[in-house]
C-alpha cells in the first residue's frame, strides 16, 4: 500500500514566464547574437537557440537571467528538433505583425503562436519541475517523469536507488507518495492512468536495473 509522505517538501505550483520577462530575455539574447548575425545571418542566431533551448536546461543566457526556461507541455526538455522548429516559427509572428506574440497576453499558458504550434511553453525555472533525465545525485542515479495534464493537474515520479516519489498536483492541492523499488516492480504500483504504457514499462525497467544493482554491487 502506497503511504501518504509528510516529510517530503511540496514543491510550489508552476508559474509560466510573464511577457515582460520574456521580452527582457529576448532582448539580452538579441544584444548577444547580434555582432554573430553579422557574419552568419540566420545560422549565428538559429545555433544560439536551438543549441541552448534544446538542451536539458532549456534556457538560453537570457532566459537564465531571467530565471525562466522552455520546456514542452508534457513537461520535458524539447529537444534540438523542437527547438529549431520554434526558432523559425518566430517568422511567423513577424508576418503577424507581431499578433503572435501578443497572444501570450490572452491565455492560461502566456503562450505566443511559436510556443503553441511547437507544444511548447515558458516556465519560471524555480517553479517547474525538472524535466525527464538520468543523473547522477548524491553517488545515486535517479530518473524522474514530469506529465503536464492542464493548468490545474500534473504528475511527477522520482526514483532512485532508495525508492520512489510520487507527487499529483490537482487544483492548487498536491498529494505526494512513496514507495519501494520493490512495490513498483511487482506491480503493486500503478502510474497507468497517469503516464504512457512505455513511460509506465520504463520505470518498471529502472527499478529493476537499480535492485540488481544494489544487490549485485
Amino acid at each position: 500500500m502506497v503511504i501518504l509522505d509528510q516529510t517530503n517538501p511540496v514543491e510550489p505550483p508552476m508559474e509560466y514566464a510573464n511577457f515582460g520577462e520574456r521580452l527582457i530575455a529576448r532582448l539580452i539574447d538579441g544584444f548577444i547574437v547580434f555582432i554573430p548575425s553579422v557574419f552568419l545571418p540566420l545560422i549565428a542566431p538559429w545555433l544560439y537557440f536551438a543549441l541552448q533551448e534544446g538542451n536539458q536546461g532549456g534556457a538560453t543566457v537570457g532566459k537564465r537571467i531571467m530565471g525562466i526556461r522552455v520546456i514542452s507541455t508534457d513537461g520535458r526538455a524539447i529537444g534540438f528538433g523542437t527547438a529549431t522548429g520554434r526558432f523559425f516559427c518566430h517568422f511567423i509572428n513577424l508576418f503577424t505583425m507581431g499578433l503572435g506574440y501578443l497572444l501570450m497576453l490572452f491565455n492560461a499558458r502566456n503562450q505566443g503562436l511559436h510556443d503553441m504550434i511547437t507544444s511548447t511553453v515558458v516556465v519560471k525555472t524555480a517553479s517547474s519541475p525538472p524535466v525527464q533525465q538520468t543523473s547522477q545525485r548524491r553517488g545515486k542515479e535517479h530518473h524522474s517523469w514530469s506529465k503536464i495534464v492542464s493548468d490545474q493537474e500534473s504528475h511527477f515520479v522520482e526514483i532512485n536507488a532508495q525508492g520512489g516519489r510520487y507527487r499529483h498536483r490537482l487544483n492548487g492541492g498536491d498529494q505526494v507518495r512513496t514507495f519501494t523499488l520493490w512495490q513498483l516492480t511487482d506491480g503493486m504500483i500503478d502510474f497507468s492512468a497517469a503516464f504512457e504504457p512505455e513511460e509506465v514499462l520504463e520505470m518498471k525497467r529502472f527499478a529493476e536495473y537499480l535492485l540488481k544493482n544494489k544487490f549485485n554491487g
